[in-house]
Protein backbone atom coordinates (compact mmCIF):
# COMPACT_ATOMS: atom_id res chain seq x y z
CA UNK A 1 0.00 0.00 0.00
CA UNK A 2 1.22 3.47 -0.73
CA UNK A 3 1.54 6.07 1.42
CA UNK A 4 -1.33 8.01 -0.35
CA UNK A 5 -3.58 5.34 -0.38
CA UNK A 6 -3.06 4.46 3.09
CA UNK A 7 -3.89 8.49 3.87
CA UNK A 8 -6.94 7.98 1.48
CA UNK A 9 -8.11 5.38 4.41
CA UNK A 10 -8.14 7.87 7.08
CA UNK A 11 -12.24 10.22 7.30
CA UNK A 12 -10.48 13.44 7.50
CA UNK A 13 -7.95 13.01 3.98
CA UNK A 14 -10.77 11.01 2.05
CA UNK A 15 -11.80 14.20 0.00
CA UNK A 16 -8.14 15.45 -0.65
CA UNK A 17 -6.68 15.23 -4.11
CA UNK A 18 -3.52 12.72 -4.90
CA UNK A 19 -1.16 15.62 -5.27
CA UNK A 20 -2.50 16.87 -1.93
CA UNK A 21 -2.10 13.82 -0.09
CA UNK A 22 1.90 13.42 -1.89
CA UNK A 23 2.36 16.41 0.33
CA UNK A 24 1.24 15.45 3.55
CA UNK A 25 2.20 12.20 2.99
CA UNK A 26 6.26 13.52 2.62
CA UNK A 27 5.55 14.53 7.18
CA UNK A 28 4.07 11.45 7.31
CA UNK A 29 5.93 7.82 9.35
CA UNK A 30 4.26 4.94 10.95
CA UNK A 31 4.10 4.15 14.38
CA UNK A 32 2.83 1.29 16.42
CA UNK A 33 1.38 1.55 19.69
CA UNK A 34 0.61 -1.32 22.29
CA UNK A 35 -2.51 -1.59 24.65
CA UNK A 36 -1.99 0.36 27.65
CA UNK A 37 0.34 2.53 25.71
CA UNK A 38 -0.03 6.77 25.61
CA UNK A 39 0.65 8.16 22.64
CA UNK A 40 0.09 11.96 23.64
CA UNK A 41 -0.45 13.25 27.26
CA UNK A 42 -2.10 16.41 28.03
CA UNK A 43 -0.22 19.33 28.25
CA UNK A 44 2.53 18.15 26.29
CA UNK A 45 3.72 19.87 23.29
CA UNK A 46 1.49 19.23 20.20
CA UNK A 47 3.69 17.59 17.92
CA UNK A 48 1.71 15.96 15.12
CA UNK A 49 -1.82 14.75 13.37
CA UNK A 50 -2.39 11.24 14.53
CA UNK A 51 -4.09 9.12 12.06
CA UNK A 52 -5.39 5.54 13.14
CA UNK A 53 -4.97 3.06 10.72
CA UNK A 54 -5.70 0.21 12.98
CA UNK A 55 -6.72 -0.63 15.95
CA UNK A 56 -8.76 1.96 18.63
CA UNK A 57 -7.77 4.46 21.53
CA UNK A 58 -9.46 6.21 24.25
CA UNK A 59 -9.40 9.99 24.90
CA UNK A 60 -9.40 10.59 28.18
CA UNK A 61 -8.99 14.55 30.52
CA UNK A 62 -7.49 14.95 34.09
CA UNK A 63 -10.36 15.37 36.91
CA UNK A 64 -12.69 13.20 34.05
CA UNK A 65 -13.39 9.48 35.30
CA UNK A 66 -14.83 8.94 31.73
CA UNK A 67 -13.76 8.70 28.67
CA UNK A 68 -13.95 11.95 26.33
CA UNK A 69 -14.23 9.51 23.22
CA UNK A 70 -13.09 6.41 21.85
CA UNK A 71 -11.66 6.61 18.34
CA UNK A 72 -10.93 3.75 16.44
CA UNK A 73 -9.73 2.97 12.31
CA UNK A 74 -9.83 5.26 9.95
CA UNK A 75 -10.00 8.45 13.31
CA UNK A 76 -7.97 11.17 13.81
CA UNK A 77 -6.67 13.04 16.57
CA UNK A 78 -4.02 16.41 17.72
CA UNK A 79 -5.47 18.19 14.46
CA UNK A 80 -5.78 21.43 17.19
CA UNK A 81 -2.45 21.66 17.34
CA UNK A 82 -2.02 22.27 13.91
CA UNK A 83 -4.12 25.11 13.82
CA UNK A 84 -3.38 26.97 17.24
CA UNK A 85 -0.08 25.35 18.50
CA UNK A 86 -1.20 24.59 22.20
CA UNK A 87 -0.50 21.73 24.00
CA UNK A 88 -2.72 18.45 23.68
CA UNK A 89 -5.85 19.36 25.55
CA UNK A 90 -6.22 15.28 26.18
CA UNK A 91 -4.45 12.42 27.27
CA UNK A 92 -4.72 10.04 24.30
CA UNK A 93 -3.86 6.03 24.93
CA UNK A 94 -4.00 3.33 22.89
CA UNK A 95 -6.70 0.82 23.87
CA UNK A 96 -5.57 -2.15 22.31
CA UNK A 97 -2.23 -2.59 19.34
CA UNK A 98 -2.78 0.21 16.97
CA UNK A 99 -0.96 1.21 13.64
CA UNK A 100 -0.67 4.88 13.38
CA UNK A 101 0.42 7.68 11.13
CA UNK A 102 2.07 10.64 12.44
CA UNK A 103 1.61 13.58 10.49
CA UNK A 104 4.78 15.79 11.70
CA UNK A 105 3.94 19.79 12.65
CA UNK A 106 7.20 20.97 12.03
CA UNK A 107 7.86 19.15 8.28
CA UNK A 108 3.97 19.54 7.68
CA UNK A 109 3.73 23.52 7.72
CA UNK A 110 6.88 23.44 5.87
CA UNK A 111 5.91 21.33 3.49
CA UNK A 112 2.48 22.84 2.93
CA UNK A 113 4.74 26.94 2.80
CA UNK A 114 5.98 25.20 -0.51
CA UNK A 115 2.78 24.06 -2.13
CA UNK A 116 -0.37 26.85 -1.16
CA UNK A 117 -2.53 25.05 -3.35
CA UNK A 118 -2.33 22.13 -1.16
CA UNK A 119 -1.80 24.14 2.20
CA UNK A 120 -5.57 25.14 1.54
CA UNK A 121 -7.16 21.79 0.29
CA UNK A 122 -5.62 20.52 3.62
CA UNK A 123 -6.07 23.41 5.78
CA UNK A 124 -10.05 23.52 4.62
CA UNK A 125 -10.36 19.80 5.26
CA UNK A 126 -9.29 20.12 9.37
CA UNK A 127 -11.41 23.10 9.55
CA UNK A 128 -14.23 21.05 7.96
CA UNK A 129 -13.34 18.47 10.95
CA UNK A 130 -13.07 20.57 13.98
CA UNK A 131 -16.62 22.26 12.46
CA UNK A 132 -18.28 18.94 12.86
CA UNK A 133 -16.35 18.33 15.67
CA UNK A 134 -17.71 21.17 17.26
CA UNK A 135 -21.32 20.93 16.52
CA UNK A 136 -21.22 17.15 17.90
CA UNK A 137 -20.07 18.47 21.14
CA UNK A 138 -22.98 21.29 20.77
CA UNK A 139 -25.28 19.05 20.72
CA UNK A 140 -23.93 16.83 23.64
CA UNK A 141 -23.50 19.81 25.74
CA UNK A 142 -27.44 21.06 25.35
CA UNK A 143 -28.66 17.09 25.95
CA UNK A 144 -26.59 17.25 28.67
CA UNK A 145 -27.74 20.57 29.83
CA UNK A 146 -31.39 19.23 29.37
CA UNK A 147 -30.70 16.51 31.93
CA UNK A 148 -29.38 18.43 34.45
CA UNK A 149 -32.56 20.68 34.34
CA UNK A 150 -35.42 17.38 34.25
CA UNK A 151 -33.16 16.06 37.31
CA UNK A 152 -33.64 19.38 39.19
CA UNK A 153 -37.40 19.44 38.99
CA UNK A 154 -37.53 16.27 40.00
Amino acid sequence: MTAVQALQGIHLLKDLDAATLSVVGAAASTHTFDAGQDICREGQAADGLYLIRTGSVRVTKSGSDADVVILGSGSHFGELGLVDEAPHSATVTASERCEMIKISTTTLRDKLAANPVAAAAFYRAVARSIAKRLRVTTDDLAFARQLALEQHRH
